[in-house]
């Protein structure tokens, strides 16, 4: 049986490890942070960390084996100054793995017979 879980990405953040702290301290539900970079000491113990990437499918795949999401919270994403040097994998990062990730709630819903909570707080 597949495990509940929140996915948080993006989750080395400002904003990710804030969410982090706060989902931490008030529920029971598993925390699965997903990043490119390590969490902060201070977040040891609080979420189950994977270093990887949203744009890579086959990590998705395997994640959805052992976890099942009832939420998603996007917030990786690569920002202006990083875009304007490489607006391709900005494109790639912020639209396709996006869509990965809409994917990944869609197929979750399916499977679940319900929808799976999908937070995409951005301003790009």
């Amino acid at each position: 049986m597949r495990k509940k879980a929140i996915l948080i990405t993006g989750a080395a953040g400002e904003i990710g490890q804030a969410l982090i702290k706060h989902l931490s301290e008030t529920g029971e539900t598993i925390l699965l942070t997903l990043d490119l970079q390590q969490l902060s000491e201070d977040m040891n113990g609080r979420s189950t960390h994977i270093i990887g990437d949203i744009l890579d499918q086959k990590l998705f795949a395997r994640l959805v084996t052992e976890y099942e999401f009832d939420s998603i919270f996007h917030l990786a994403a690569l920002l202006s100054t990083c875009s304007e040097f490489s607006p391709e994998l900005a494109h790639q990062v912020n639209v396709n793995g996006t869509l990965n990730l809409m994917r990944l709630a869609a197929d979750q819903s399916q499977q679940r017979g319900k929808p799976v909570r999908f937070m995409f707080p951005s301003s790009i």
